[in-house]
């Protein structure tokens, strides 16, 4: 999408160089995103300062990490033995 705007060129060449980004388009997107990505951080730091970020026990952790697919099923695993 195509937008014309006033942008203060100072305050964009600092950006710029902050963020490493070569033209004004980059420069603008790239602040965008970092704008949205401290909002992120943001709420997950009140998060966790409150207590109410949710934090799997080892249990899950470990129900997450476990083959989905019992071993030898694919038909297709090497021996470990081998």
């Amino acid at each position: 999408m195509k937008t014309s705007i006033d942008i203060d060129r100072e305050a964009a060449g600092e950006a710029a160089e902050i963020l490493g980004t070569k033209t004004l388009k980059d420069t603008v997107d790239a602040a965008l995103r970092e704008v949205v990505s401290a909002e992120h951080r943001r709420q997950l730091a009140e998060a966790i300062l409150a207590g109410t970020l949710a934090v799997p026990t080892i249990e899950e952790l470990a129900e997450w990490r476990a083959p989905k697919v019992p071993l030898g099923a694919l038909g297709n695993e090497r021996d470990p033995a081998a």
